[in-house]
């Protein structure tokens, strides 16, 4: 049998197809009322797969949306430990997990073919069953988080920077305290606890730092990081937000470091913008600001009034640069898709689509909303229903579908959607002096 790692990065991409077509959507969502024939068109509908955790038992489960006979597995993948976090590494088909102080890497059996011979069926789907396999690491695995194409964690005094495709270890770091972060140009951001601060360094691969420094620090710990290319944001667990831009020249890269008090943050979400778009938010004030770069420093725009909801439950971003895009959960079930606009030295929301995804239900902090590259997945811990949104043929996102799903998501602690990625466009995107405005 093929080791879990053979050629994971070499496989071409096939995109994946729902296993049967769905019907296309209407109505109040934007659909035209004419009696054309594209009002009965049924169109293709992407699928990935849901792994989630739950609080009352051991292993990973799934939702697969490419398996429409039995689309749920109450155990997909094998834990001797209840609730583990899961990670998603930015292939989108990799996730990361701790079990029992053991890093595994997760490979969620989705598969790209592309087969030019088959000239009449340009894509098929050939998937799997997921699967696990434990990468060997000195000392007990405490903490992970995704960062760019790789998964950090901390093992014991030390934290490593893993390839999630083949298990390799990419860089170590000695006497640190949280998951160190990859950077443009072969850098790193470390953190080390130092009288009862966090103190954040730009590094070089050998652990020296640059010359400046580049350097910050946190009380009260590190609450949430997120990424883009060029924007590394590191919030506190007091409130103060850090801000590492990357700039790159014709030789090295050069970093900037600016910091704001009293963000009154709680949680990140980088999006998948070629403009390096983060999105900070707050469930309860509610708040919800938005950040960029311009000119190698670090623009926000306050659009918590798109969100009319008492609190915010969950955001994610859409994973392809192709579709700038969040989905906003709200704490009275009302869903907002927000199409934002981030080109030039503009930073703001071109369109919000909202509506409400089921009236009578209750939402909690336990729910949670996942996007790919087009859509968004929902989820609903009360009733354990998965709400689907999607925009497709130029329409307004809208809620596509529900399904009732396994009774154990009332349970749940840790959900990813893996799923095949879009390539990322790359025109007018250059590497080298990449222009963020």
């Amino acid at each position: 049998m093929a080791s879990f790692f053979d050629g994971e990065l070499s496989k071409s991409l096939l995109v994946l197809a729902m296993a049967s077509a769905l019907a296309a959507c209407g109505g109040e969502s934007g659909g035209s009322d004419d009696d054309s024939d594209t009002a009965e068109e049924e169109h293709d509908h992407e699928g990935g797969r849901l792994l989630y955790s739950v609080g009352n038992a051991s292993g990973i489960s799934l939702y697969d949306q490419t398996n429409e006979e039995a689309p749920f597995t109450e155990t997909a993948i094998t834990t001797s430990e209840v609730g583990v976090d899961i990670v998603l590494a930015s292939s989108g088909l990799t996730a990361a997990m701790i079990d029992s102080g053991t890093l595994y890497l997760i490979d969620s059996g989705l598969e790209h073919h592309d087969d030019e011979e088959e000239s009449n069926e340009a894509e098929e789907a050939h998937n799997e069953s997921p699967s696990k396999e434990a990468v060997t690491l000195e000392g007990t695995v405490t903490d992970l988080v995704a960062t760019h194409e790789y998964i950090s964690v901390v093992n014991g005094a030390n934290s490593s920077v893993i390839n999630p495709e083949d298990g390799s270890v990419v860089a170590s770091f000695s006497d640190v305290a949280y998951p160190t972060l990859a950077l443009s140009g072969g850098h790193y951001l470390i953190f080390e606890d130092i009288d009862s601060m966090t103190d954040i360094t730009v590094v070089e691969d050998d652990q020296s730092p640059l010359d400046p420094s580049v350097s910050g620090s946190c009380t009260s710990g590190v609450q949430a990081t997120a990424q883009t290319e060029h924007l590394t944001q590191v919030l506190c667990g007091n409130g103060t937000l850090l801000s590492f831009v990357a700039q790159e020249g014709e030789t090295d890269t050069s970093f900037t470091l600016s910091q704001t008090e009293n963000s009154g943050l709680e949680n990140l979400v980088a999006t998948a913008s070629e403009y390096d778009v983060i999105a900070g938010w707050a469930a309860d004030a509610p708040k919800l600001t938005l950040f960029k770069i311009s000119e190698a420093t670090v623009v926000s725009a306050d659009v918590t009034s798109e969100v009319s909801s008492p609190a915010i439950l969950d955001v994610a971003a859409l994973t392809s640069d192709e579709n700038d895009v969040l989905g906003v959960l709200g704490s009275d079930g009302r869903f907002f898709a927000l199409t934002f606009h981030a080109e030039g030295t503009e930073l703001e929301i071109d369109d919000n689509d909202k509506f409400q995804l089921e009236s009578g239900q209750t939402w909690s902090s336990s729910d949670r909303v996942l996007a790919d590259s087009e859509a968004f997945i929902a989820i609903n811990t009360e009733s354990q229903t998965l709400y689907f949104i999607d925009g497709h043929d130029e329409e307004d996102y809208h809620l596509h579908s529900s399904e009732s799903g396994d009774e154990n998501l009332a349970e749940l602690t840790s959900a990813v959607l893996a799923h095949v990625q879009e390539e990322h466009g790359e025109e007018g995107h250059d590497e080298e002096g990449h222009d963020h405005d």
